[in-house]
């Protein structure tokens, strides 16, 4: 898996300004192989996968190899996750953000709403390091719905080491609010996604949740910003320019299919009404 980290390498950092390139935290030379696998083999078990073997296996649980096995299936496909998370940064700041400033030219009375589930989050919200800091802004709103990012990209300062998120001071360049969908009910985001991110023996610090630095937008919110309850399609909501919002999304997207939990339950006029909601589209 180093091997393919290395021959696919986009740039690494999860969100941290002045980061090192240093790769998802699984794949650090201080981890234990075995035990990696096995953490992934068990959330998955704990999602509901069984993992029978061609004999049945004890209690469906099938042989210590076969559990391995599917661990570290389980942990190369979180390696393609990161990858592609990353490659997301990329086309948002050097594909989309130019886009957005040539519609801008071309269109100078364009609004412009951003809006991205799960890796496209990733994409709209570095869509706005890529473009000129011109005011007012073309982009009226962004919204994020289970966002597969790093919930400190917007902090100033970290809480974990010094520096800021990398995203800091930018959001003067949505002339609107940036908006964060997120629930507690997404296992894509809310297991999968720290482990993969976490190296082994960091942050004794976070003794409450040690997987507290890789925590995601789309399964905690943005850290330390305004939060509230989702409402019903057509409550009121205390949007401010260039402010984060986050909506507390759990009790809407909560249904369960499969390892990924709620990932992809985004289809409620809730989560519509949000996004109308916030690029003042809405006939109110």
């Amino acid at each position: 898996m180093r091997e393919f980290s290395a021959a696919t390498q986009t740039g690494f950092n999860d969100g941290e300004a002045d980061a090192p390139d240093a790769g998802p935290g699984m794949l650090a030379p201080d981890q234990d192989p075995e035990k990696l696998f096995t953490t992934f083999a068990d959330e998955l078990s704990s999602a509901g996968v069984r993992f029978d073997d061609t004999d049945g296996g004890a209690a469906g649980l099938g042989d210590i190899a076969g559990r391995l096995w599917r661990g570290a299936k389980e942990a190369l496909r979180q390696l393609s996750y990161w990858k592609m998370k990353n490659r997301a940064g990329v086309v948002g700041r050097r594909g989309l953000g130019p886009v957005i400033d040539q519609l801008h030219a071309d269109f100078p009375d364009l609004r412009i709403h951003l809006v991205g589930h799960s890796f496209g989050a990733r994409v709209v919200s570095y869509a706005i390091a890529g473009i000129s800091d011109v005011q007012p802004s073309p982009v009226k709103a962004v919204t994020l719905l289970q966002g597969a990012y790093s919930r400190f990209t917007f902090t100033e300062r970290l809480p974990f080491r010094k520096g800021a998120g990398e995203l800091t001071g930018l959001l003067n360049r949505i002339d609107g609010p940036l908006t964060v969908c997120f629930s507690s009910h997404d296992r894509a985001l809310g297991t999968f996604y720290p482990l993969a991110s976490a190296a082994a023996g960091e942050d004794a610090a976070a003794v409450e949740d040690p997987l507290f630095r890789w925590r995601a937008m789309g399964s905690h919110g943005a850290y330390q910003s305004q939060t509230q309850a989702l409402g019903d399609a057509g409550a009121s909501y205390p949007f401010e320019p260039g402010q984060i919002l986050n909506l507390d999304s759990s009790g809407v997207v909560a249904k369960d299919e499969g390892p990924s939990g709620a990932h992809s339950d985004i289809f409620h006029e809730e989560l519509t009404w949000v996004a109308a909601a916030a690029g003042r589209l809405n006939p109110a």
